[in-house]
């Protein structure tokens, strides 16, 4: 069934590292997920976690340092830390600056694009600092390593091009650096320094990504294992290459199906 992008494409579109990601894999995906908000039938596991961490070194880092012992015991005994935690945030403590003026943690900022087209980029950091003439971005992982460079990765050129307008104001060098924190990884990816050239470059990505969002009418799925097998909407999705039934959250007291 063809729809109208009239009907699912706001007259000022705003982008996410997570929605623009979306769009590039699958359009169904992004439809579903971003344009609609459509509820997930086959909602992803593992995510707690590392929301729970984040916010556990935000507290860390609001109240104190990350380099003082007593300090992340008391926040880590107040939050009902485990051992796994506990190890994540002491991995955490080796890569960060020390010195470093924070600007924030879970920072929220936004850059427009005046056109055309007209659109809005947002993004949340995990933790932005300065330090030796750079605004060091940080993107706190706790899942599997990249298998690509940072300077790949789709979610990074929009933090790259929202950050970049506040560190010109700075009048500092840019950096987006992925710190791994789950125990299994060895090592973190080589953070990314983008050019002029490359900030350029992804300006262009993105207006013609909009471009593209605008005049879509079929948004269908990529017919992908490996894309379709990690899908959370796979279960409502005819275009989908991996079987799924729905598997909503079902009401305490009621049984499935």
């Amino acid at each position: 069934m063809t729809t109208a992008a009239s009907t699912l494409v706001p007259a000022v579109l705003s982008l996410s590292p997570t929605s623009f990601e979306a769009w590039r894999r699958c359009r169904r995906l992004w439809r579903d997920r971003s344009a609609l908000a459509v509820t997930p039938t086959n909602p992803a596991e593992g995510s707690a976690h590392g929301l729970y961490l984040h916010r556990l070194l935000h507290q860390v880092h609001r109240h104190g340092s990350c380099h003082d012992a007593d300090h992340v015991r008391h926040v880590l005994a107040g939050h009902g830390a485990d051992e796994r935690t506990a190890a994540e945030v002491a991995r955490h403590a080796t890569r960060c600056p020390i010195g470093a003026h924070p600007v924030g943690h879970e920072v929220e900022w936004a850059r427009a694009h005046r056109g055309p087209p007209v659109f809005v980029a947002t993004c949340r950091l995990d933790a932005v600092w300065v330090h030796d003439g750079i605004l060091d971005v940080r993107d706190y992982k706790t899942g599997q390593v990249l298998e690509h460079p940072v300077a790949d990765d789709p979610r990074a050129w929009l933090q790259a091009w929202v950050a970049a307008r506040e560190a010109d104001a700075r009048g500092l060098r840019l950096r987006i650096r992925y710190e791994h924190l789950a125990a299994e990884v060895t090592d973190d990816p080589d953070a990314w320094e983008p050019t002029p050239e490359e900030l350029a470059s992804i300006e262009a990505t993105l207006v013609a990504t909009v471009h593209a969002m605008r005049a879509e009418r079929e948004f269908r799925g990529v017919s992908d294992d490996v894309v379709c097998g990690a899908c959370s909407f796979r279960g409502g999705c005819d275009d989908s290459a991996v079987a799924a039934s729905p598997a909503w959250p079902t009401p305490a007291g009621r049984a499935a199906g």
